[in-house]
């Protein structure tokens, strides 16, 4: 299993709320609805679940991060940027209200990325930072409102069993929960933008 060694912290991972047993399903319950050509009902975590499961990189997710909200809220906004930065280890993400930019904490993508081998489970986190901020963007500004439509989404789109789901039930913070994070101390970097983030074609690493 890997280890956190890429920032000086060497930590073990372990499974977050059964993923094993999650990775490969497509939740329950999710909101169904028609397949015009092959003439029969599919859900949307049949069509979101794979997505998220094998996205790459953050062009990918945010496309489906977009697409789940459109989907489930039918809001939409266009033309965003994603940065990097060195945030303080408790602040996950923000979104500076007026602007189309969300700047997502490194560091905290990259201890999830070096404590574990699931893309599932870092797409997920991703993603779960991701919808959140991008809400606010869309104008939907009190904290308790914004999670209680990350859970909404989440679950429509991919079922009350993914890990998606439960990471918004339970916040990505119950995902770092056990690891000590005041003992991690990033290296300082400047801030940096994520090049073609509207295109599905950017990894994780710049």
């Amino acid at each position: 299993m890997a280890t956190l060694n890429v920032i000086g912290f060497s930590y073990r991972f372990e499974n977050f709320l059964g993923l094993q047993s999650a990775q490969g399903g497509l939740g329950e319950k999710a909101t169904r609805n028609t397949n015009p050509e092959a003439g029969k009902e599919i859900s949307k975590a049949e069509v979101y679940c794979p997505r998220i499961n094998k996205a790459e990189g953050f062009s990918e997710v945010w496309e489906i991060v977009k697409d789940t909200v459109k989907d489930s809220l039918d809001e939409h906004r266009v033309s965003m940027m994603l940065f990097l930065d060195n945030l303080p280890l408790h602040l996950g993400a923000y979104h500076p209200l007026g602007t189309n930019n969300i700047v997502l904490n490194r560091t905290l993508v990259e201890i999830v990325e070096a404590s574990t081998k699931s893309k599932q489970l870092v797409n997920a986190f991703v993603y779960s930072m991701l919808v959140h901020e991008y809400l606010h963007a869309l104008g939907h500004v009190p904290e308790a409102e914004v999670r209680s439509l990350v859970y909404k989404i989440s679950r429509e789109c991919f079922g009350e069993d993914h890990i998606v789901t439960r990471l918004a039930e339970e916040s990505p913070w119950a995902l770092l929960k056990d690891i000590p994070l005041r003992e991690i101390e990033a290296p300082s970097r400047a801030m940096e933008i994520v090049k073609d983030f509207e295109k599905p074609n950017q990894k994780y690493i710049i």
